[in-house]
């Protein structure tokens, strides 16, 4: 059950088994979430709702994740919405390729309710001053 004050985490993955996955780890923790399927999706979505985080799957068809990440961290709507990229994918280089985009984090698949609500935290803190 989502608890008051916790903010919308917007999950967009193209295999929707994972993200109901992840959905029903995150209400379990109180976080409410939407889940998209598609980047276009995912955008829209995005602007739309204003989520708190996004959750994306860097894997997307015809490359789709790291595009959609690109234009999340460009688009002045969306800027400001860390971005935790999921992937299971094992290439070791993707890690730094994506944090040097601006990710705010990443893990990989299968990914567990600890890891994930950790790398939750840790993205939605804020900056210290």
């Amino acid at each position: 059950m989502a608890e008051p004050g916790k903010p919308t985490v917007l999950i967009v993955d193209d295999d929707q088994v994972v993200g109901q996955q992840l959905s029903a780890l995150l209400r379990a923790a109180g976080y409410p979430s939407l889940t998209t399927l598609d980047p276009v999706q995912g955008f829209m979505a995005a602007q739309r709702e204003r989520p708190g985080l996004i959750l994306l799957d860097v894997n997307l068809p015809a490359g789709g994740g790291l595009r959609l990440l690109d234009r999340l961290l460009k688009a002045t709507t969306t800027q400001l919405i860390p971005v935790i990229v999921i992937t299971a994918s094992d290439d070791r280089d993707l890690e730094v390729q994506v944090r040097a985009k601006g990710a705010a984090g990443f893990l990989h698949k299968p990914i567990g309710s600890d890891p994930l609500l950790a790398a939750v935290a840790a993205a939605l803190k804020p900056p210290a001053t």
